[in-house]
């Protein structure tokens, strides 16, 4: 036998060995490994444009892709304001979702809203978010964008982004309200991560940055400093300052209540900023919603769709 067959003798033996010792009679298969990506992604965008016609406020533009629409306007206000209904069809936002949203306001009054909560499901432990961005702009109008709760579901993974801006002359209203988990049935939010960013600029100068990470069960989320095992928070931020008097009375109001959560309000900047801390998203939407109707110009219709 030559030196070479001796060699290939060799390998050959010591192969069916080390297939004796792992209990296999053939090599190990390779396993092919592939980068963790969504099992399905699904983007959705809607752009809206509103301008004002003299009697009221229409849709000067409307241009939509994928699961994002709106209901036809409805005109309930005496100063021919727009009430805008937005609709997400699918329900809620799974694993790689990705919705953004651009609403524009030069002249006239546009109210937008959500005929429901809108939902961010559980993702499974997977890495990739669910995403939502919002960009608002009110030049010489009024906007005001009002929906109602986001609930976070356990194990969620949601990156809520929205980035505002507003003239000198522009009248805003903004809210937001999270909800961590179900706490009505019991779920708490001990998985996932909520990632939150609010940016309002004025011509380039910036008004107000708010920033949130928030890892499921964490610190943040436990300690007294922070969210002290409350479910439910929210911002509502007006473009106009509140008199001391009208906010002592309106927290007067709405603190009162036991296990209802807490209000408080500030201003910064030429901005009334309110903020929730509690386990009720219906009392902090009340709230909310009661300060913007006193610090309206003029009287401020509610929504007939929260009524339903």
């Amino acid at each position: 036998m030559s030196s070479n067959e001796k060699d290939s003798a060799g390998r050959r033996a010591k192969r069916e060995e080390c297939g004796k010792v792992s209990g296999m009679n053939s090599p190990m298969p390779v396993v092919a490994t592939e980068p963790s990506t969504p099992s399905r992604h699904w983007s959705a965008r809607l752009n809206l444009k509103f301008r004002s016609t003299g009697q009221r406020t229409e849709l000067a533009h409307c241009e939509h892709e994928g699961p994002l629409r709106i209901q036809r306007l409805f005109h309930p206000d005496p100063d021919g304001k727009a009430h805008c209904y937005l609709l997400h069809p699918p329900g809620g936002v799974v694993l790689g979702d990705d919705l953004s949203i651009a609403v524009d306001v030069d002249h006239g009054a546009a109210l937008l809203t959500t005929p429901s909560a809108g939902r961010f499901y559980d993702t499974a432990g997977a890495p990739e978010p669910q995403t939502q961005r919002v960009a608002l702009r009110v030049n010489h109008g009024k906007l005001e964008w009002l929906p109602q709760e986001t609930i976070l579901f356990n194990g969620a993974n949601a990156h809520l982004h929205t980035t505002i801006e507003v003239g000198d002359e522009a009248e805003l209203a903004f809210w937001e309200v999270l909800v961590l988990g179900r706490p009505a049935s019991g779920e708490r939010f001990n998985r996932g991560q909520a990632k939150q960013t609010l940016s309002i600029d004025c011509k380039g100068r910036p008004l107000l940055r708010d920033r949130i990470v928030l890892p499921a069960g964490g610190r943040l989320q436990h300690a007294r400093v922070g969210l002290g095992d409350n479910s439910t928070f929210g911002t509502f931020v007006l473009s106009k300052t509140v008199e001391r008097e009208v906010g002592t009375d309106w927290l007067r109001a709405f603190n009162g209540e036991e296990d209802q959560g807490a209000f408080t309000v500030s201003t910064r900047s030429g901005l009334t900023i309110a903020r929730y801390l509690g386990e009720n998203a219906q009392h902090c939407r009340q709230g909310f919603t009661d300060l913007w109707q006193r610090l309206a110009a003029v009287p401020a219709e509610i929504p007939r769709i929260w009524h339903t």
